[in-house]
């Protein structure tokens, strides 16, 4: 099967895609119009690594939305923080220059 860097989904996918296309295109193109058993085997290896690359590509995005969502959170309550400190120097600021 492909070795590609497995940091890289969008990458793996394609590749995967483009072996699937090229397969397909070989049964299409067969003179007889029949595949060979071998041709089908590998086409359905394909579909079966493009639904787990499908798979693995939906469960690290639903990880990275989650991350987002905590870094918003995080991002939120830190600005609320800031605002607070912010204001309670607006609010010490005239009581130091009396």
């Amino acid at each position: 099967m492909m070795k590609l860097d497995p940091s890289d989904p969008l990458a793996r996918f394609d590749a995967a895609l483009d072996a699937l296309e090229g397969n397909l295109a070989r049964v299409l193109a067969d003179d007889q119009g029949q595949a060979h058993s071998a041709e089908i085997l590998e086409l359905r290896e394909q579909v079966k690594f493009l639904t787990d690359e499908r798979d693995q590509l939906l469960a690290d995005l639903e990880v990275e939305r989650t991350r987002v969502r905590r870094l918003k959170a995080a991002n939120q309550e830190v600005s609320d923080r800031l605002d607070a400190v912010v204001g309670a120097l607006k609010d010490m600021a005239p009581a130091m220059q009396g």
